[in-house]
C-alpha cells in the first residue's frame, strides 16, 4: 500500500486499497485521511469543564463534525469551548429546557483552533443525560496559530 501527497492548494492524497477486486487508487482530502474522533457522555452535572479533543504539543485542533443529544431537563445547559487556557471562546451554548435536543453538523468551512487549544464541554443545571461525538483532525505546530494570529484572521 502506498500512499503520495499532491502538492499545492489541493490538499489531497492519493490513497491506493487493496479491495476484493484489486487494487484501487481513492483520492482523499486530508480530513478523510487524518481525522479522528472522541466521544463524551454524562448522567448527571458536570460544572467543571472536561475535554473533548486535545491537540498535539504547540497543535490545534481542527473540528469536522459535531453530533449532540441530550434529554430535556427542567433547567440545564451544555457548553462547548475552545480555550488553552488564557484564551476561550464559545463554540455553543444548548439549552435543554423546552425538549430533548438532536443534533448533528458536517462543519463545511475550516473550523481550527489555535495553538494548544483543547475542545471542553460543561454541563450545568439539573441533572441530564447526553452525549457529545467531535470528528477533529489535529494539526502540527507549522500548521497552527498563536491566538493574536488566528483572533486577527477571523
Amino acid at each position: 500500500m502506498w500512499a503520495v501527497k499532491l502538492v499545492g492548494a489541493l490538499e489531497k492524497v492519493v490513497q491506493q486499497f487493496l479491495t476484493p477486486w484489486g487494487y484501487a487508487l481513492s483520492v482523499l482530502d486530508y480530513r478523510q485521511k487524518y481525522g479522528q474522533w472522541k466521544a463524551v457522555s454524562w448522567s448527571n452535572d458536570q460544572v467543571t469543564a472536561t475535554a473533548i479533543a486535545t491537540p498535539i504539543k504547540g497543535g490545534s485542533i481542527e473540528i469536522t463534525d459535531i453530533f449532540f443529544t441530550a434529554t430535556k431537563v427542567s433547567a440545564g445547559t451544555v457548553t462547548i469551548t475552545v480555550t488553552d487556557g488564557t484564551y476561550t471562546e464559545t463554540l455553543m451554548t444548548i439549552l435543554l429546557t423546552n425538549e430533548a435536543v438532536r443534533m448533528t453538523h458536517q462543519v463545511a468551512g475550516r473550523m481550527q483552533g489555535w495553538r494548544d487549544a483543547i475542545v471542553k464541554y460543561t454541563v450545568a443545571g439539573a441533572n441530564s443525560t447526553g452525549a457529545i461525538t467531535i470528528g477533529y483532525v489535529k494539526h502540527t505546530r507549522e500548521n497552527s496559530e498563536d491566538y493574536s494570529v488566528w483572533n486577527s484572521r477571523r
